[in-house]
């Protein structure tokens, strides 16, 4: 499994791309597949079939440890009928309306229930691209699709003996109305769900490959930190931030109640710059605490309403 960051907005692009099939799902709701020359389907895409064969999962949940990133491609891997290792990832933009959590209300992760919320949605859009990709080879072939059926990636008219690949029938499938009702798998016929699966994100996370939302550099984005009080209720008296701002690269130095900003295009600007160069920030508390510094563990008091001056 790969994780790809960059065709976050292809929802507002054409599906087909080359012959791309996007599969959308909605509750309750009738929606049409429009020409191959434009094709998308109603919000809550999930699916895009290319004209190589792979399949592409819009992500909208989070891993964080729990599997998602394997249980969730699972879903639509069932009901496609292909082997979980040709489900790619691409993380879902934000987008409430289209991505958020039925079960929350929000776009979010969480209350260990991303399985439990994807169950139908997941597993309906996945066998919907299935039905549609059945309906174009049986349209091609000229047979009826009760006839052919998906397996391994691909549909196959036992009778005759001929198959075709999800790729090639991509274009076809997207020229297609998308059926309102399909036929989900029943548990007894599962072949992934419910078995051992090796997790699918390990690869990327022991060769250093992942990509987390730390790593993520947008075009023109900055980088902060910030300084603080090491006192609980400080705030800040005053700041010298000549120096920081003479550092190359630093934009702009942020004065909070309780904290300093440093923005600067690189983080080698902005830690040249915090350090030592940001000065007397004032603490007010009526409690102990012991000097963040290993150089300096004597506990200090201070009393109600007295302030202090303190420095790096």
């Amino acid at each position: 499994m790969t994780v790809d960051l960059s065709r976050r907005q292809f929802l507002s692009a054409s599906a087909v791309l080359g012959g791309g099939l996007l599969i959308g799902f909605r509750t309750g709701a009738a929606h049409t597949a429009e020409g191959a020359a434009g094709a998308t389907f109603t919000p809550n895409a999930f699916i895009r079939i290319g004209a190589d064969g792979q399949i592409v999962l819009t992500m909208p949940y989070v891993e964080m440890g729990q599997g998602t990133y394997t249980s969730i491609p699972m879903l639509i891997a069932e009901e496609l009928e292909v082997d979980l290792k040709q489900v790619r990832l691409e993380h879902a933009p934000p987008d409430e309306k289209l991505y958020a959590n039925p079960l929350l209300g929000v776009q979010a992760t969480g209350n260990s229930n991303a399985i439990r919320g994807s169950w139908q949605s997941l597993r309906q859009a996945g066998a919907t691209a299935r039905t549609m990709l059945v309906s174009a080879a049986a349209k091609r072939w000229n047979v009826d699709p009760a006839s052919c059926r998906a397996q391994s990636g691909e549909v196959r008219h036992a009778p005759t003996g001929r198959r075709l690949k999800y790729g090639e029938l991509a274009a076809d499938a997207a020229r297609l109305p998308v059926p309102e009702k399909v036929v989900l798998k029943r548990p007894a016929d599962f072949k992934l769900i419910g078995t051992p699966a090796k997790r699918l994100d390990t690869p990327s996370k022991v060769n250093g490959s992942a990509v987390y939302g730390i790593d993520v550099r947008p075009p023109g984005v900055k980088i902060a930190t910030l300084a603080q009080s090491p006192v609980f209720g400080g705030r800040v008296k005053s700041v010298d931030d000549a120096k920081a701002k003479a550092v190359k690269g630093v934009r702009q130095v942020v004065l909070l109640d309780d904290a300093v900003a440093v923005v600067a295009d690189h983080r080698s600007n902005r830690r040249r710059s915090i350090r030592g160069r940001l000065r007397r920030m004032s603490a007010m508390s009526t409690a102990r605490w012991r000097a963040p510094s290993p150089r300096s563990r004597r506990p200090t008091r201070f009393r109600s309403s007295r302030t202090r001056p303190w420095s790096r």
